[in-house]
């Protein structure tokens, strides 16, 4: 009896997600005290509300490991995730190489779509470029947040949302624009005079005077050069298989 509840208590010690403590890794010891705790709170609010596992890990370095099989390993190695489908996303920093990447699994993979992978790396980057660690962390979860509201409402991070301030900029211009159109209209309607559409009767007869000159080319030479295409490091549209068998997807790159 006893060993069957012991058996017991260990599969049910086992199904459950990682502890909010444990999601917070900083083996490179990049986080104060507090800045840990400030992050472990926000983290456990998101991650609880939406069923959705959200990890920081941070090395000094990794040996011969790429960022890509480190992160999805430790993913899928320590238990992390929601659900049948291990529904989460895992944020890795290396400090010796300066690599960052972002392994999703489960419904993760397809909310972090390409243009909410490219705003989220951009996001981390900018400040890990900095040297302002726990600020890329924030923008991370905060980042998460506003994707999983979206997926809450069966939407996704698009293009409306990438560009939303320039959309309102455009907007208002917009309607510079045409309040700009509607008051010249009606400047104009107040114009009695009546202007002539040639410029004959203003003319002196016999003061203008044109000579034709033509240049004939009779060959002519076209180059052409191949315009180099841009391709981007990172893609959250593309899947790929972890060494324990399961789908990961997300990106990474320098910063």
């Amino acid at each position: 009896m006893k060993i069957k509840l012991f058996l017991l208590c260990l599969t049910f010690i086992l199904i459950l997600p990682a502890s909010a403590q444990d999601r917070i890794v900083d083996n490179a010891g990049l986080l104060s005290t507090y800045q840990k705790q400030s992050l472990i709170n926000l983290l456990t609010t998101i991650s609880t509300k939406y069923n959705f596992d959200l990890v920081i890990v941070t090395e000094i370095n990794i040996g011969n490991a790429s960022p890509r099989d480190y992160a999805d390993d430790f993913f899928d190695y320590n238990g992390y995730g929601y659900g049948q489908d291990r529904d989460g996303c895992l944020f890795l920093q290396v400090t010796d190489s300066r690599d960052m990447y972002i392994s999703t699994s489960g419904r993760g993979i397809s909310i972090l779509n390409d243009r909410a992978l490219n705003k989220l790396s951009n996001d981390i980057v900018k400040h890990l470029s900095g040297g302002n660690n726990y600020e890329a962390y924030n923008i991370f979860l905060l980042n998460w947040e506003e994707f999983l509201d979206l997926d809450a409402y069966s939407r996704s991070y698009n293009f409306f949302h990438q560009w939303n301030v320039l959309l309102v900029i455009i907007s208002w211009a917009l309607s510079l624009l045409i309040g700009l159109i509607i008051v010249s209209s009606w400047k104009g309607q107040m114009n009695t005079a009546i202007s002539k559409s040639q410029a004959a009767s203003y003319m002196v007869s016999d003061s203008l005077e044109f000579n034709e000159k033509k240049d004939t080319f009779l060959y002519s030479t076209v180059t052409k050069t191949v315009r180099q295409q841009q391709q981007s490091s990172s893609s959250g549209g593309r899947t790929h298989i972890s060494s324990s068998g399961r789908t990961h997807g997300g990106g990474g790159r320098k910063y």
